[in-house]
């Protein structure tokens, strides 16, 4: 290949009016029908570069997906179009008030477009530096967020229509496939809460998931739900003729869910208290009865179906009036 560089092209130097004349070798499979399927090309490109005067840039390995997750992230877009870039189970984690109980680039991912599409629309970011450490394969990025908050989201106060303009950090582990299974943010969110005038108020430590399951529990939602928060051998206590017998949380969520869903449909119940011991790491929570009655037939049509389930219970009913 024989030629001067004297035009314009994306991603090479401006026009040098200098020459080449290059070797290469093509390498190419016909299948069956004759049609070329596959090329190999080899080409000594730094050779014809340096003939050419050009400089060229060498990309930094393995830093693609990052790059492609970030703006992907920051624009919004959600975990739909940030799984490309990320393992399944790839996690999250921020020492941020907003981001406690984020545990995973899905849920992440999800929060930011939550943030980008409802809370703040029409807001911006700018990558203001990136680079790679390929002795750990870690992609680090530096980026500024600004945004009005307009829009009302769960979570956050009531929109307060302030700007926020705000620095913050990623730290993206990259696996052998190239992909992003790790992030870490360092964002000061506290700062950036006082520009938009948020006032957030710190989540009580390790209370989420007990919270969490709480709610799941006591609606009825079962172990489907409530396995989420819990351990698969957590276990089950209480001093109570009806619970006798069950023994894990399981089973009791199981028994929880047949009293909301069968025996008392339409029940509610009311979260009077809470509190968490941080020396115990135990959480405590009281709540009011239910808002439901229930005929003694149906109880003990109840009994009678739990009788027959792996949780061996009892019941004591005493009838007044």
């Amino acid at each position: 290949f024989r030629g001067t560089h004297t035009g314009h092209l994306d991603g090479l130097p401006a026009p040098t009016q200098k020459s080449m004349e290059t070797h290469y070798v093509y390498s190419m499979h016909v299948n069956s029908e004759g049609k070329v399927d596959k090329i190999t090309k080899v080409w000594h490109a730094a050779w014809a570069a340096a003939q050419a005067g050009w400089t060229l840039p060498q990309p930094v390995p393995d830093v693609v997906a990052a790059q492609s997750f970030f703006h992907a992230c920051e624009s919004g877009k959600g975990w739909v179009e940030c799984k490309r870039f990320c393992t399944p189970d790839a996690v999250f984690d921020a020492q941020a008030e907003p981001l406690q109980g984020i545990n995973t680039v899905q849920d992440y991912t999800e929060w930011m477009k939550s943030i980008a599409v409802v809370a703040m629309p029409g807001c911006s970011y700018e990558l203001n530096s990136q680079s790679f450490d390929p002795k750990t394969s870690t992609a680090v990025f530096v980026g500024t967020f600004r945004g009005t908050h307009t829009g009302h989201l769960d979570g956050l106060p009531a929109p307060t229509h302030k700007s926020m303009e705000t620095h913050y950090v990623y730290s993206m582990h990259v696996n052998s496939e190239g992909k992003v299974d790790k992030i870490t943010k360092v964002w000061h969110s506290a700062w950036a809460a006082a520009q938009a005038g948020w006032t957030l108020t710190p989540p009580m430590p390790d209370i989420v998931a007990a919270e969490s399951f709480f709610h799941a529990c006591e609606s009825g939602k079962g172990w489907v739900e409530c396995k989420r928060f819990c351990t698969q051998d957590a276990t089950f206590d209480a001093q109570a003729e009806p619970l006798q017998g069950i023994n894990t949380v399981q089973d009791y969520t199981e028994w929880m869910k047949s009293i909301a869903v069968v025996a008392m449909p339409g029940c509610s119940y009311e979260l009077n208290s809470q509190s968490f011991d941080p020396k115990t790491s135990t959480a405590r929570v009281a709540k009011a009865g239910w808002n439901a009655s229930v005929s003694a037939l149906q109880m003990l049509c109840l009994m009678h179906r739990l009788s027959h389930s792996k949780a061996s219970t009892r019941f004591r009913i005493t009838q007044s009036g």
